[in-house]
C-alpha cells in the first residue's frame, strides 16, 4: 500500500500514549552525561565502552520547515544543504573532502536531513585518537554557527535541489500531493513542505537564506548527541570550548509550536491515476501528540500502546492465513510529528474484489474495535514478550544508530532514558498489569469517529470498479452496524517438534583451520559442517547451510514451482504443525530456520539463543524432512503471483526494464518470464513438494556453517542428531549454465511516464574474470572511486544529478560474469551531455592513475575501517566463511593479510583494470524519456 507505507515509514521508533496514571518519575541511565551550557545548548554524551573505535554524532536543530516565512519555502532545506558547501573553517567542499581523508563515507556516515519541526547533522567517525573527534566536533560547530552562504555554491547547490526534487516526481509524487492535504487540511503543515517549490528554489536571493539561519540556527535552539569511545569527560570539555561561546542573536524570533488541525469529519478521496499498479485503501486519524515517557506512568501506558500494535499485526497475520479477501492488511498507531500522533491503517486489495475487499477489511476491524482482543492473544503475546527478554543475547557492542534515536526523543520531547538493565525490568513488572478490557478501550480511544482521511488509490484502468465516496460512506456503515461475532482461533498444537529422535549419524572427520580458528567436520551423509566461536553477542548462534544447484540444476519444466516453492513451503508449517500451530509452538522461542531456493543454489539460514539451540536444530530436520503444503496458503500466493503479473505490464517503468534484462542477461534462461499464462499452468499445487524434496531430500554435498557462542561437545551432540542424520544419496546437481555471449554494445531508448526526467542506466559487462580476493577488493576499490569521482562532476560541478549509483560486481558461480552499473536521474534535455561527462570520468582513470590517487587513498581507509569494525561479528564470519566455501577460495588471506592485499594494489592497477573491465567491455546505455518527449 504505497501511501500506508509511505506514512509508516517515517513513523518514531519508541511508541508512547497519552493517559496518564502515576506520576513516579523513571530514573535516568546513570551512564549519560547531559548538560546545558549558559546559551542555552544543550549535549547529550553516552559512552561506549566496546571495541567499536567510532564516534557517532548528531546536531538537532529545532526548527524545520514550519519555521519558513513566505518566501522562504524550502530554505530549511536549503540551509542544511549548505552546511556541506563551506564555513567559515572548512571553505566549499573541504568538510567532505578532509572526512574521507579519515575514512567517512559521502551519503552512508556523513549526512544530515531536513523535516517539518527539525534538521539533524549526522557523522560517524573513526575515533582511535582523539585529534580526529575534535575536528568533528569543530566541523558540527561550524555547522552550527559558522556557514559561509558563498554565492557562488549556492548557484550550484540550486540546481542539486531542483534535482532532488525530480527525483520523487512521479506516482509517488502524485499519490503524496492526494493523501497530505488531507492530513495536514488547514493547517500549517499543508504549506510548508520540506522541499519547498520550485519558483523559490530557482530564484530566492542569499539574504533571505541567511536570514532563515541567523534566526533559527542558535544555541538554545540545538542540542548535540555524542556516543563515543573517548573519555566522555575530555568530550564534554570540547563541547564547552566549541559551542559555549556562540551567542543567541537578538531579538530572538519566538520558536512557535504548530499542531495539525482538527475536524469532526471523516474526509475521503478516491484518486486513480493511469501509472498506478497498485489498488490502495487506507486510512489516517489525527491524535494529540503522545506523552513523553518520563514517569512510570507514562512507561506503561507507552507498554499498552506498543502491545495494542503487536496485537493487531497478529491478528492481521493470522487473517491472512485464513482468508484472502485482500492481498495484505494492517491497523497501528504512531508517532509522526512532534505535536500529533497518527492511527493509520488500510488493505492492498485484488482487481475485481475492491468493494468486496473493502468491505471485508472494514467488518474486520469493527470486530477489533467492539471486541478487542482475546484473553488468549494477550497471554500468548505476554509470554513471548516475557520470554524474549529472558532469553535475549548479550550484545557487546551498543548499537549507536538506536542510542542517537533515543538522545534525539530526550531533546525534543523532554523523555527520561532509561538503563537497558531498569527499562527490562519495568517491562517485565508492567507486562502482568495488562489486561483486555483496557487495552481495549485505548484501542477504541485511538480509533474514534472523525478526525480522519480516507484514500482510496487505483489504476486509471479500474475507474469503473472503484467505489465511489458515497459507497465508501456506506461500506463503513454498514460494518459499523454488522452482526459480528467474537473472534475465536482454535488452533491444534502437538505435544513435541518431533515425534521421534532421528537416527543419529556421525561426525567421520575433524580438521582444524588454523589460519582462522575454524573446526571442519566430515559428516557421515556427505554434508561437511564448518564451526567458529565467536562472542560477539554472547548466547547466540547463526548456522547457515548451502550447496550448488537451485533453479538452473531442475528441469525448465518445474521453474516455476521451484520460484514460489520457498514461500508456499516456508507459510505452510511443517510435518503435523500447520503455520498457526508452529507459531503458536515457538512462541518465546528464539529458534528459526528458513530454507531457500534460489537461481544456482539451495540452503537455509537459521539461529537460536544458548536456551534453545536444541529447539533450533529440531527446527531444520523437521522441515527438511517433512515439508508440507496449505491448500488455502497456495491458493493465495498463487493467486498473488497472477496479480503481480497481470499488473506487471502496467507498471511504467516494465517495458524499460524488460529491455534492459534482455540486453544484459543470459540468452537461454528465462528466469523474467512469469506471465499470467505461465503461472496459472505450471504452478500446481502437487508439484510444490516434490520440488522441495528434489533440493533437500539428500543433504550430501551442503556446507554448513555455525558461527557464535556455542560449546563444541554439545554442538557435536546436536549435530550427530540431527545434521548427520539427514537423508544423503543421489541428487540431481547438474546445472544448465546460462550464456553469456559477447554482443554489439547496445542503446536503449524508451518513453514512458508523466514526470519530466530521464532515467539513465549504463552497464559495463564481461566474462572476462577471475573471481577471487584480490579481483573482490578491485571491484570495491574501482566502485568508490567512480562513486566520488561521478558525485564531484555530475553532482558538485555540473549541478546535473541529485546522486549518482555506482555497483561493480562480479561471480564465477554459475559461471564467470562481472557487471558494472551507473545509473542517475536527471533532467531530459541534459541526460546525453552527462552520460558524456560519465565517459570523460572513466577516459580519466584509464589513462591518468595519478588522476585519482587521493579517492583511491581514502577508499582504502574506509575499506580497512569497515573491515575492522565488521571483523569480530557475527555476521562477517557467517558470511566470509560461507563466500569462501561457497566460491572454493584456495587462500584465506581476505582473513589474515586484508591491509597488506588492499596496500599491494596501487592506482596503475585499478586503471588497468578498469580498461579491462569497462573500456573492452559489452556496454550497454539504456534511457527513459518522459512520454511527451515521443515523437
Amino acid at each position: 500500500m504505497d501511501i500506508l507505507k509511505k506514512t509508516i515509514g517515517i513513523l518514531s521508533v519508541l511508541l508512547v500514549s497519552f493517559i496518564q496514571v502515576k506520576a513516579q518519575d523513571l530514573k535516568q541511565d546513570p551512564k549519560l552525561i547531559r548538560g546545558k551550557l549558559k546559551n542555552g545548548f544543550q549535549y547529550f554524551i553516552y559512552p561506549n565502552n566496546t571495541n567499536n573505535q567510532q564516534t557517532a554524532i548528531q546536531l538537532f536543530v529545532n526548527a524545520g520547515s514550519l519555521q519558513e516565512e513566505d518566501n522562504q519555502l524550502g530554505l530549511a532545506h536549503f540551509v542544511e544543504h549548505m552546511a556541506f558547501n563551506g564555513s567559515k573553517h572548512y571553505p566549499k567542499n573541504e568538510v567532505i573532502t578532509y572526512l574521507e581523508s579519515l575514512g567517512v563515507k559521502f551519503g552512508a556516515d556523513l549526512n544530515a536531513h531536513t523535516s517539518y519541526d527539525e534538521t539533524v547533522y549526522k557523522i560517524t567517525i573513526d575515533s582511535k585518537s582523539k585529534e580526529n573527534l575534535e575536528k568533528a566536533l569543530d566541523i558540527v560547530s561550524d555547522w552550527a554557527f559558522n556557514l559561509s552562504f558563498d554565492s557562488l555554491e549556492i548557484e550550484k547547490e540550486r540546481g542539486i535541489i531542483i534535482e532532488e526534487w525530480r527525483t520523487k516526481e512521479g506516482l509517488s509524487a502524485r499519490l503524496s500531493d492526494q493523501t497530505l492535504p488531507l492530513i495536514f487540511s488547514h493547517s500549517r503543515y499543508d504549506i510548508r513542505k520540506p522541499i519547498g517549490t520550485l519558483d523559490i528554489l530557482r530564484n530566492f536571493r542569499r539574504p533571505t537564506l541567511v536570514d532563515f539561519y541567523q534566526k533559527w540556527y542558535r544555541p538554545n535552539l540545538m542540542g548535540l548527541a555524542v556516543v563515543t569511545n573517548q573519555d566522555p569527560k575530555a568530550v564534554e570539555k570540547m563541547i564547552k570550548k566549541l559551542f559555549g561561546k556562540a551567542k543567541n542573536r537578538k531579538p530572538e524570533a519566538k520558536r512557535v509550536s504548530y499542531s495539525l488541525a482538527n475536524h469532526t469529519d471523516t474526509l475521503f478521496n478516491v484518486y486513480t491515476d493511469k501509472e498506478a499498479n497498485s489498488i490502495d485503501f487506507s486510512y489516517i486519524g489525527i491524535l494529540p501528540a503522545s506523552k513523553a515517557v518520563k514517569t512510570e506512568a507514562d512507561f506503561f501506558e507507552n507498554l499498552k500502546r506498543s502491545t495494542v500494535n503487536a496485537l493487531l499485526k497478529k491478528r492481521f497475520d493470522r487473517i491472512a492465513q485464513l482468508d484472502d479477501s485482500y492481498k495484505s492488511a494492517s491497523m497501528s498507531v504512531s508517532d509522526l510529528l512532534l505535536n500529533n500522533g497518527l492511527s493509520v491503517g488500510g488493505a492492498t486489495l485484488y482487481e475485481g474484489q475492491i468493494k468486496s475487499g473493502i468491505s471485508k477489511y472494514l467488518r474486520e476491524r469493527e470486530r477489533i474495535l467492539r471486541y478487542g482482543f482475546t484473553s488468549s492473544e494477550l497471554s500468548d503475546y505476554r509470554e513471548q514478550y516475557k520470554r524474549q527478554l529472558q532469553r535475549a543475547p548479550e550484545n557487546k557492542e551498543l548499537n549507536a544508530n538506536i542510542m542517537l534515536s533515543q538522545l534525539k526523543d530526550v531533546f525534543f520531547t523532554g523523555q527520561i532514558l532509561m538503563d537497558k538493565e531498569a527499562r527490562n525490568k519495568q517491562i517485565l513488572r508492567d507486562l502482568d498489569r495488562l489486561d483486555s478490557l483496557n487495552l481495549l478501550h485505548h484501542l477504541q480511544g485511538y480509533f474514534k469517529p472523525g478526525n480522519t482521511a480516507v484514500m482510496l488509490t487505483a489504476p486509471e484502468r479500474l475507474m469503473a470498479e472503484v467505489p465511489k465516496e458515497s459507497v465508501l460512506r456506506q461500506l463503513f456503515a454498514e460494518s459499523a452496524e454488522a452482526d459480528l461475532k467474537k473472534w475465536t482461533d482454535h488452533i491444534e498444537i502437538p505435544q513435541q517438534l518431533l515425534s521421534d529422535l532421528p537416527i543419529s549419524g556421525k561426525v567421520i572427520q575433524k580438521k582444524l583451520i588454523n589460519e582462522v580458528g575454524v573446526t571442519e567436520w566430515q559428516l557421515s551423509n556427505g554434508a561437511r559442517f564448518f564451526l567458529k566461536k565467536n562472542d560477539s553477542r554472547k548466547n547466540h548462534i547463526q548456522l547457515t547451510a548451502f550447496r550448488k544447484g537451485g533453479f538452473i540444476a531442475m528441469d525448465s519444466s518445474d521453474y516455476v514451482n521451484a520460484v514460489y516453492a520457498k514461500n508456499i513451503i516456508g507459510a505452510s508449517g511443517a510435518g503435523a504443525f500447520t503455520r498457526a500451530a508452529l507459531t503458536k509452538f515457538l512462541n518465546g522461542n528464539s529458534a528459526s530456520a528458513t530454507f531457500m531456493i534460489a537461481p544456482n543454489r539451495e540452503g537455509l539460514s537459521a539461529s537460536a539463543n544458548q536456551k534453545d539451540i536444541k529447539s533450533m536444530f529440531e527446527l531444520i530436520y523437521l522441515k527438511w524432512t517433512q515439508p508440507r503444503v496449505d491448500e488455502k496458503i497456495f491458493g493465495s500466493i498463487k493467486k498473488q503471483g497472477l496479480d503481480a503479473a497481470r499488473n506487471k505490464k502496467f507498471n511504467v517503468m516494465d517495458a524499460y526494464n524488460q529491455a534492459i534484462n534482455k540486453a544484459i542477461g543470459a540468452d537461454d534462461l528465462d528466469e523474467n518470464t512469469l506471465s499470467v499464462e505461465r503461472i496459472e499452468k505450471d504452478l500446481q499445487i502437487d508439484r510444490i513438494v516434490p520440488v522441495f524434496k528434489e533440493r533437500f531430500h539428500s543433504a550430501k554435498d551442503f556446507d554448513f556453517v555455525l558461527v557464535g557462542d556455542f560449546d563444541i561437545d554439545s554442538i557435536q551432540a546436536f549435530v550427530e542428531q540431527y545434521i548427520a542424520a539427514l537423508p544423503t544419496g543421489y541428487y540431481r546437481s547438474g546445472q544448465r549454465i546460462p550464456a553469456y555471449k559477447q554482443r554489439q554494445d547496445q542503446e536503449i531508448v524508451q518513453y514512458a511516464g508523466q514526470a519530466e526526467k530521464a532515467t539513465v542506466n549504463l552497464f559495463y559487462q564481461t566474462t572476462s574474470t577471475h573471481y577471487d580476493y584480490p579481483e573482490i577488493l578491485k571491484n570495491e576499490l574501482l566502485e568508490n572511486v567512480l562513486k566520488v569521482k561521478l558525485r564531484k562532476n555530475l553532482r558538485e560541478e555540473q549541478s546535473g544529478v541529485y546522486g549518482v549509483g555506482v555497483s561493480v560486481s562480479a561471480t564465477s558461480e554459475p559461471t564467470d560474469l562481472m557487471r558494472t552499473r551507473i545509473n542517475f536521474t536527471c533532467e531530459p534535455s541534459r541526460a546525453e551531455f552527462l552520460i558524456g561527462q560519465v565517459q570523460v570520468e572513466l577516459d580519466k582513470i584509464i589513462k591518468d592513475p595519478s588522476y585519482f590517487i587521493e579517492e583511491l587513498n581514502n577508499a582504502k581507509v574506509q575499506m580497512y575501517q569497515v573491515y575492522d569494525k565488521q571483523f569480530g561479528k557475527d555476521t562477517f564470519w557467517s558470511a566470509e566463511l560461507r563466500n569462501h566455501i561457497y566460491y572454493g577460495f584456495g587462500t584465506w588471506s581476505f582473513f589474515i593479510s586484508y591491509k597488506q592485499m588492499l596496500d599491494q594494489i596501487k592506482a596503475a592497477d585499478i586503471a588497468d583494470y578498469a580498461k579491462q573491465k569497462l573500456n573492452k567491455a559489452y556496454k550497454v546505455k539504456a534511457v527513459l524519456l518522459p512520454e511527451n518527449l515521443k515523437k
